[in-house]
């Protein structure tokens, strides 16, 4: 038999596609062009024949090979022309390997079936605000939860054990049968999960959920260094999950206040330290605050705005680890106003007997661009 269309451009597929590539693009089709989708619609029929054909010969290696190879096939397509009815697609037809069943399935029941199984719980989050202090330090929070919990009464499961009956859904038979239009479809029971017997109901405590709510106090610790933004996780204390599935966390969100001495950046602080001229000019010993109290640091003879002075691990903790940042001191000398005559003229003095100029290398700057 000759095609009278390229199999691979119906199913629009490249000729080096894969079986997985070749069975979505046929499901996808068969969708949209099914005879009990498309009533009344003899173009859909024809097309869905035509899809159905060459999904039949390129799902087979064999076939495929011999397609491949020569352009036609030497033997006739096995998918009738007649119409569907009747056909039982539960049964033990193959092709290439593939349970046509598995691919009506795929193409009539919707992809979003309900999974009995257990599904993990949810997260839960808040935010709590620290001081600068209680950072560094650390401290603890309590936080009252309203999460849902594991039900006591089917301990999670979401089904109370009963004496073993036969299932409702499939009489018994450990499968269940649907029309879809002309076609007939068997799949296993889930509500039995194909043993034919029930010996479970729903809880009625939690309908069937394995959780219910419940309100409690949980203490938080927030560990010394922690950072704005830092997320402090407790593990389990999310939400029980559905039907005995694991338990989410809950998350606590931490906000610092900013302090109005420190600047932080990371665990190193920053702090700015005013000096007066007389100790800048001369030099000096003076008391300086940190975190843990008071230090006494030397500044040095002619210091000037901007220098700093490093105290290693005198910054925050580490979150979670060992060892401390630093603290960096910026000296800003400080500048009296002059209200009286006689400091006037001491300080007048003082230029007379110490000439210097700040501002002569900005004066050769300009000068030397003046010239070029």
């Amino acid at each position: 038999m000759r095609e009278t269309a390229d199999l691979y451009e119906v199913l629009g597929v490249r000729r080096s596609a894969t079986l997985a590539e070749i069975r979505r693009a046929y499901q996808k089709r068969a969708r949209h062009l099914h005879p009990d989708l498309n009533p009344g619609d003899p173009a859909a029929v024809e097309r869905f024949r035509a899809v159905s054909r060459a999904f039949e010969v390129l799902a087979d290696a064999d076939r495929r090979a011999e397609y491949d190879l020569r352009g036609t096939l030497s033997s006739p397509s096995s998918i009738p022309d007649t119409g569907f009815e009747g056909f039982d697609f539960s049964a033990e037809v193959r092709a290439g390997g593939l349970d046509f069943r598995e691919i009506f399935e795929g193409v009539l029941r919707p992809a979003t079936a309900s999974d009995r199984g257990g599904s993990p719980g949810e997260n839960l989050e808040q935010t709590t605000q620290v001081s600068f202090e209680e950072s560094f330090k650390g401290t603890r929070r309590e936080v009252h939860l309203l999460r849902q919990d594991r039900c006591e009464t089917c301990l999670g499961s979401g089904e109370i054990a009963l004496t073993p009956r036969s299932c409702p859904n499939c009489r018994g038979s450990g499968q269940v049968r649907a029309r879809r239009g002309h076609m007939i479809f068997t799949s296993r029971c889930e509500e039995c999960d194909a043993t034919g017997l029930v010996g479970r109901r729903p809880c009625s405590a939690c309908g069937g959920e394995g959780r219910v709510m419940h309100s409690e106090w949980l203490e938080v610790r927030i560990p010394p260094g922690v950072k704005d933004g830092s997320r402090v996780t407790v593990p389990g204390c999310g939400n029980a999950g559905r039907r005995g599935g694991p338990p989410g966390d809950f998350v606590l969100l931490v906000r610092v206040e900013p302090h109005p001495f420190y600047r932080r950046d990371g665990d190193d602080l920053f702090c700015e330290v005013p000096v007066t001229i007389t100790e800048a000019a001369l030099g000096a010993h003076i008391e300086v605050p940190t975190p843990d109290g008071p230090v006494t640091i030397q500044i040095p003879s002619g210091a000037q705005t901007g220098q700093r002075f490093r105290l290693r691990k005198r910054g925050l903790p580490h979150m979670g680890g060992s060892g401390r940042g630093d603290l960096f001191l910026e000296i800003r000398v400080w500048v009296p106003p002059v209200g009286d005559d006689q400091s006037r003229s001491l300080l007048e003095e003082f230029a007379r007997r110490n000439p210097h100029d700040p501002r002569a290398q900005l004066d050769r700057a300009r000068y030397s661009l003046a010239k070029d």
